[in-house]
């Protein structure tokens, strides 16, 4: 796949969020990624949908190749203010964005910000839950264990060999667990390299992000296709039916064997999926 222009665009925070424009003449479509992730995961998937495509993957705060202060908050608007400076920075009009997880809530929330932004979004286990309490049952361990990961390694094979091998990245496709380890890592003087999103960040996100979400969903006026792992046992997974039915114009698609990270798995699958939600031919051309 062809290298992106990569750049900047200034957002609240002292945040320069980095944008990679793969260009050509099709629709503009954002792609953004969970948190601890990175964007540019979703480089083997764009390489099969087609031309009709003009895919812009989208790095928010703290992760991937954008710049930040290291006191930065990620509460709902915040995000949202990321996103929202890409759209303003290439004045989008009924462009269309795809989102896993974190990336997938921020999409949404944004065409709030941003009437007339998005025609369509597709997006995978959105984090949009309805807040029974303050802290659902095992967060704080959840916090706590991020805080934990491991950030530093001698190499990136050693990063691809260790991760392809343990949940719950272990579901995710060998050529974007490869382009995860690729952007998401940065390297350092000694040789060795380093996550690009700090797990004290990344704890950090897990912590603050999800806070009006769920009430805004009835808000939204685009077409949102919810994706969701039939396999996943978590609330991700199980939450997306009452997600897609809360939006006024949600759909459901469910891939039976996969988890959290389904829309890495199934290569094929996902690239027929985008197409079809979005062009109407699950085929590319």
């Amino acid at each position: 796949m062809h290298e992106p222009h990569s750049h900047f665009v200034s957002s609240e925070d002292q945040v320069q969020v980095a944008v990679h424009d793969y260009g050509g003449p099709g629709r503009p479509t954002l792609f953004l990624h969970g948190t601890g992730l990175v964007s540019r995961m979703w480089e083997p998937i764009i390489e099969r949908i087609g031309a009709e495509f003009r895919a812009i993957c989208v790095d928010l705060r703290a992760h991937g190749a954008t710049t930040n202060p290291s006191d930065i908050d990620f509460f709902d608007h915040r995000m949202v203010a990321d996103l929202a400076s890409v759209v303003d920075a290439f004045n989008l009009r009924d462009a269309w964005v795809v989102g896993h997880s974190m990336g997938g809530a921020t999409s949404i929330l944004t065409s709030l910000a941003r009437p007339g932004a998005f025609e369509r979004a597709w997006v995978y286990e959105p984090i949009l839950f309805e807040r029974t309490e303050d802290r659902p049952t095992g967060a704080i361990d959840f916090v706590e264990a991020t805080k934990r990961r491991r950030s530093i390694f001698p190499t990136r094979q050693e990063v691809v060999d260790r991760y392809s091998t343990r949940p719950p990245l272990n579901e995710v496709h060998p050529d974007c667990l490869k382009s995860y380890v690729r952007h998401g890592f940065v390297d350092r003087s000694d040789g060795s390299i380093e996550l690009a999103c700090d797990p004290l960040l990344e704890s950090k996100a897990f912590e603050q992000f999800l806070q009006l979400g769920w009430d805004h969903l009835p808000q939204v006026k685009m077409d949102v296709l919810v994706a969701y792992g039939g396999a996943g046992l978590d609330r991700p997974s199980t939450a997306a039916a009452s997600i897609a039915e809360r939006l006024p114009s949600g759909s459901l698609e469910v891939f039976a064997d996969s988890g959290h990270f389904g829309c890495f798995a199934s290569l094929e699958r996902v690239a027929d999926s985008l197409r079809t939600w979005f062009t109407g031919t699950p085929a590319k051309d």
